[in-house]
């Protein structure tokens, strides 16, 4: 397409972005043009602007000091500030919640494999080329003048058509590892192909220990930006066919149990966030929980260890082996459950291991009858059971004579058990039972 033709459809395609953005770039781009330096609308958001996929990620780079412009953008407009000035980044956060990243032109160096860069000043050209793949390596410029002209000098505006994934360079997937699972979560989203040379080196760099080197944070980043796709299965089956899980846990190597936990795993979490939208539920962590759903503990603890997770991701992760295929055993059972069984079963797990709980019961439970226990018993406590409370406190036992002690708590424990079964249905009832209950102790 001639230049004149696919500037102006560039230009059309900025309309794509909310008025109040595309308001914005313009008034940078008039800025940019008072301190006569380029600036350019750069990365994923352009490829989606091509894609006409939708994708609000602001990233500007300009050819100068992107320090300086951001902190003069920063000043006029009152936004907030965070300096990365290693890499000469900037990320200003506006009043209305709107986050724009602005960078200078830039060409990376590496003194070791999977290191951080080294950054020095350079043209655009130049920072297109240290990008990880030709579909993202554009830019649109934003000065009037030239409002809408796509620079695409590797060709990525051809392989977006072609579908293809390439990278610009051999030493891609050496310089930065991390482009080993971009490459599987670009293709998979996009349903592109790799490009035969680029995945001859990626196949080559996976059979190497470089993603070894990358620090647990990095590593783990790549793991959940992959799981947040629309189908981390496929992306599961492509890290496993190259061998790239067992830079999780050596031990880690999926078997038909987790392919089938795998695939019911969709059909879980559309249930869960139809019917219990309130109930907060980490995608990405429940899928990392079902691919070691079958691992043993230490596998697991190895894992938490190598990614280097939070408390809160490390308790979730402590429940992705037996504990939680016990359970789901027991609920799909035919054995007489109390609610307050039931309570004490689930109470404890947070809503992803619940989640699990539910996916694994699909796929272990032999008979309909089996599933259908399970889904009675998961929704009494989802939607009723997990509210209950007891209108006694501690104060209450004070109030009996009680001294404090861990008799409060089995009282209290006590108490609520027989509420969730019912034998308690009010407030004075309770009273009198708790009064009971705090006589036994005194």
């Amino acid at each position: 397409m001639p230049e004149m033709a696919t500037n102006q459809l560039t230009r059309q395609l900025l309309r794509r972005l909310p008025p109040r953005i595309v308001r914005l770039l313009r008034e940078l781009g008039r800025s940019a043009d008072e301190k006569g330096i380029g600036l350019y609308l750069v990365g994923g958001v352009v490829r989606d602007l091509l894609l006409k996929r939708r994708n609000w990620d602001v990233d500007l780079t300009v050819e100068g000091d992107g320090i300086s412009f951001a902190r003069q953008v920063t000043n006029r407009y009152g936004a907030g500030l965070a300096l990365f000035e290693r890499f000469s980044t900037a990320r200003l956060v506006f009043p209305d919640g709107l986050k724009v990243d602005i960078a200078s032109t830039r060409r990376e160096s590496y003194a070791d494999p999977a290191a951080l860069p080294d950054v020095m000043t350079a043209s655009l050209e130049e920072d297109l080329f240290r990008r990880d793949f030709t579909i993202n390596a554009m830019a649109i410029q934003l000065n009037l003048a030239h409002w809408g002209a796509l620079r695409d000098p590797f060709g990525g505006r051809e392989d977006l058509k072609d579908k293809t994934l390439r990278v610009l360079h051999d030493r891609s997937f050496v310089d930065d590892p991390t482009r080993i699972f971009r490459a599987i979560r670009f293709a998979e989203r996009f349903g592109f192909r790799i490009e035969s040379d680029t995945a001859r080196l990626l196949a080559r760099a996976s059979r190497t220990n470089l993603v070894a080197r990358l620090s647990g944070p990095r590593l783990a980043n790549e793991i959940f930006a992959l799981m947040k796709e629309a189908h981390p299965d496929a992306a599961i089956r492509r890290l496993r066919r190259l061998r790239l899980l067992r830079f999780l846990h050596p031990r880690i190597s999926p078997g038909i149990q987790t392919e089938r936990l795998l695939a019911v795993l969709p059909q879980t979490i559309g249930a869960w966030e139809r019917r219990w939208a309130e109930l907060s539920l980490d995608r990405p962590l429940l899928w990392v929980m079902a691919l070691l759903a079958h691992t043993s503990a230490s596998v697991i603890a190895g894992t938490i260890q190598r990614l280097q997770l939070s408390a809160t991701e490390s308790r979730a992760l402590e429940w992705a082996g037996e504990k939680t295929s016990r359970i789901a055993k027991i609920l799909s059972s035919d054995a007489l459950l109390r609610p307050s069984q039931i309570y004490r079963l689930l109470s404890s797990l947070p809503n992803e291991a619940v989640a699990l709980v539910l996916a694994k019961g699909l796929v272990s439970s032999s008979k309909a009858v089996g599933i259908a226990r399970l889904k009675r018993r998961l929704t009494r406590f989802l939607e009723c059971d997990r509210l209950t409370t007891t209108t006694i406190s501690g104060d209450t036992l004070k109030e009996f004579g009680l001294r404090p002690g861990p008799h409060f708590k089995k009282i209290l424990d006590r108490l609520l058990d027989e509420r969730l079964d019912g034998r308690i249905t009010a407030a004075a009832q309770e009273r009198d039972r708790a009064r009971t209950l705090a006589k036994q102790y005194s």
